[in-house]
């Protein structure tokens, strides 16, 4: 039975979960078919995409404002090829501010179309009465942990729990084999440097973390940046400088592996960091009018996903004026120097992965997808 399905990732977490989605649908169905938006690694399943996700990657307010007319024409053509194309279902992963309205859009014209949503937005953090999109247009909501379930279930939705898909890429990591496989000296400490996958996340976390290595506490310590596969066209090789800094680009989640600690911009890495074992730091710092803007919806105490599920402040948050070179390297001496934060942290770590269920999420999803019965369908 041939099936075809338009799914939309709009930046690089969206991408790594949806390949992996692609991949146990095609076992399920090997006549299965997407076309969409995705990056390289939705490509590599065999995706047409018909926009470079690159292109898509900007986070903030005032930034997505800038791209308003770029958003609304992929918009329109997604809507079009939707149109013209016979499609069993829509999947939408994360993106909220773009896949929220398409879904509007999509449900009015075609009621009988199945949309699914694959990795819940994070409505419950802020701007909540996006609830409502969710119960009027989404037939069937496909989240990745726990809370989610329980938070949604009090709003009216039966969200679908499979776990969280970490579990299953990250399911037998080694740092010793990883440091071997990078060359690293074992009697070096390595601190990952993760600022983010967009490029203006590069432009305000990483000027930070390059004057905290300056710091003489550093001066016995290697670095590993992790270059994200959305910055292939970024020339990084000036920060090689001291012979300090080791560009990871191939496989970049290998720094943080590898590394002791980690400077963490905000984000799916955060989370990545704890099945690592890998203790970190949180960092963000967005525009000043972005922050404001921000700053008025956002109802939950925490940046940082492994916070969030501890309900309490384990990680260190370094955020907008609070995110300063003094803070991190302070943080980092700290858990260098004190034995019994260090344990903290690694106690937490394993309470954390506990609230993330069973492996398997992937496969879940896709089973949840591929077997949906359109007789639900809103």
């Amino acid at each position: 039975m041939h099936l075809k399905y338009f799914i939309i990732a709009g930046e690089s977490s969206g991408d790594l979960h949806g390949s992996l989605l692609m991949k146990h649908m095609q076992e399920l169905n090997p006549n299965v078919q997407f076309e969409g938006i995705g990056g390289n690694l939705m490509l590599s399943r065999g995706l047409k995409s018909f926009v470079d996700i690159k292109k898509m990657n900007v986070m903030g307010f005032v930034e997505v404002l800038k791209k308003y007319s770029f958003f609304k024409s992929v918009l329109n053509q997604a809507f079009e090829k939707i149109n013209l194309g016979e499609f069993d279902g829509i999947i939408l992963i994360d993106y909220p501010g773009f896949n929220l309205r398409l879904s509007k859009k999509i449900k009015r014209a075609f009621p009988n179309l199945p949309i699914h949503y694959y990795i819940s937005p994070q409505i419950w953090a802020w701007k909540e009465e996006r609830v409502k999109i969710i119960q009027n247009f989404i037939d069937q909501m496909i989240v990745i942990f726990s809370f989610e379930k329980k938070w949604y279930s009090k709003h009216g939705v039966d969200a679908k729990f499979v776990g969280h898909p970490f579990l299953d890429i990250y399911d037998n990591v080694d740092k010793k084999i990883v440091r071997q496989k990078l060359g690293l000296n074992k009697n070096k400490n390595y601190i990952a440097l993760f600022p983010g996958s967009r490029l203006q996340e590069i432009k305000n976390h990483l000027p930070l973390m390059l004057n905290a290595i300056n710091d003489k506490f550093f001066d016995n310590f290697e670095f590993l940046f992790g270059k994200a596969r959305e910055l292939d066209d970024i020339d990084l090789n000036h920060l090689n400088y001291k012979q300090k800094i080791h560009v990871i680009d191939k496989n970049p989640e290998d720094a943080l592996i590898a590394a002791d600690f980690a400077w963490v911009g905000s984000g799916s890495s955060t989370l990545q960091s704890v099945i690592f074992n890998t203790p970190f730091i949180l960092l963000y710092k967005t525009s000043f009018l972005s922050w404001l803007i921000m700053k008025n919806f956002v109802k939950v105490k925490y940046a940082g996903m492994p916070n969030i599920i501890l309900d309490k402040p384990l990680i260190p948050e370094l955020i907008q004026q609070n995110l300063t070179t003094e803070k991190i390297i302070t943080e980092t001496k700290r858990f260098f120097n004190d034995t019994k934060y260090r344990d903290n942290l690694y106690n937490g770590f394993k309470h954390i992965i506990s609230e993330l269920g069973e492996p398997g999420a992937s496969k879940r999803a896709a089973n949840l997808i591929i077997n949906y019965d359109r007789n639900d369908v809103n």
